[in-house]
């Protein structure tokens, strides 16, 4: 039997060389391509409050600038609302740490916990003050440059704002292959998609906001209100949200009763569940328009890849890949 040999051209091993260093080049500036993506979403969700400043009369750079001064001012309004409460609930809470420390241990004791004792618990914990030191230093730098990637965000989202109907009307001139007009129609479906995985966002953080609010009311928790404005913010952060969420409101339960703190452990662990397995799901299969087994995958996979940033924008890639791959059938199709 006749064996034909493989022939691979010298243009074929060029452009697969090219394409390689292409790929690791992005992958090494891949923090980069992550802040344009956070910023193209942010850009899109403040647009129609630029717009309808444009709209006002106000110039284009106003009404940016606007856009941004509104949209720090309510930041600061629901931080100044959340987090001054809680400041006198922990100092009071590391005060009398030694005291709720030393009760839970007399609890052990009262269980018939013999094993547990202040002193070999001490021996467990001390030898890990000294690791943790050692990563002090670890831990700045990534603080560090996590704030230098919002910056960045900030910056971006500024210019995209700013830049955004130029962007949109030249981006054909990148896609040569394409007519404009489908360039634009892409584009508009681009924001769209955008648009309605930010209200599903929204929306989920309202209703965990208020889940959340209702539980520690019912038990009678205090700042329960500012406590569940937390709740909701940080579910905006797949996975590691609901857990710092759930911190300040355990040590304020705490500083009240520790079976009450208990309870609101368990109160945390039901909304997060709820939260990870039925709202999110069935209202991202809504907003985004894929499946919920799709919307668990993708929020699993940008989590193991970018951390929780890539677990946040995971469903509005997944969303935008979508449209993509939608307008290259119909393409496709009418060519044929």
């Amino acid at each position: 039997m006749d064996s034909k040999a493989i022939q691979i051209s010298p243009k074929s091993v060029v452009l697969t060389i090219i394409f390689v260093i292409i790929l690791i080049a992005a992958w090494q500036v891949r923090q980069v391509f992550l802040a344009l993506f956070v910023a193209y979403i942010f850009a899109n969700g403040l647009a129609p409050i630029s717009d309808f400043f444009e709209k006002k009369g106000l110039p284009k750079i106003l009404a940016v600038g606007s856009t941004f001064i509104l949209a720090l001012g309510v930041v600061s309004l629901i931080i100044s609302l959340a987090v001054p409460p809680l400041i006198g609930e922990i100092r009071e809470f590391a005060t009398n740490f030694p005291v709720y420390f030393q009760r839970a241990i007399d609890v052990l004791h009262n269980n018939n916990l013999q094993l547990v004792t202040s002193q070999n618990i001490g021996t467990m914990i001390y030898p890990r003050i000294g690791e943790a030191a050692s990563s002090f230093l670890s831990v700045a730098a990534g603080a560090i440059n996590f704030l230098v990637f919002l910056i960045s965000i900030v910056v971006f989202t500024f210019y995209l704002l700013l830049e955004r109907k130029g962007l949109k009307e030249n981006l054909y001139l990148i896609l040569p292959n394409m007519k404009k007009e489908r360039v634009t129609n892409l584009a508009n479906k681009l924001e769209n998609k955008l648009g309605s995985w930010l209200r599903g966002e929204l929306y989920l953080m309202f209703v965990v906001g208020t889940e959340t609010f209702i539980g520690l009311s019912i038990l009678h928790v205090n700042y329960a209100l500012p406590l569940a404005i937390i709740a909701g913010l940080l579910e905006a952060f797949p996975m590691i949200g609901p857990i710092l969420s759930a911190v300040p409101a355990v040590i304020v339960a705490f500083v009240q009763n520790p079976v009450l703190g208990l309870a609101v452990v368990v109160l945390y662990i039901l909304v997060q569940q709820l939260e990870n397995y039925l709202l999110v799901p069935k209202v991202m299969e809504r907003a985004v328009g894929v499946s919920p087994i799709i919307v668990l995958s993708a929020i699993f996979v940008g989590g193991a890849i970018f951390g929780v940033i890539g677990a946040l924008i995971s469903l509005p890639a997944v969303g935008l890949i979508q449209i993509i791959i939608e307008d290259y059938s119909v393409s496709n199709q009418s060519t044929v």
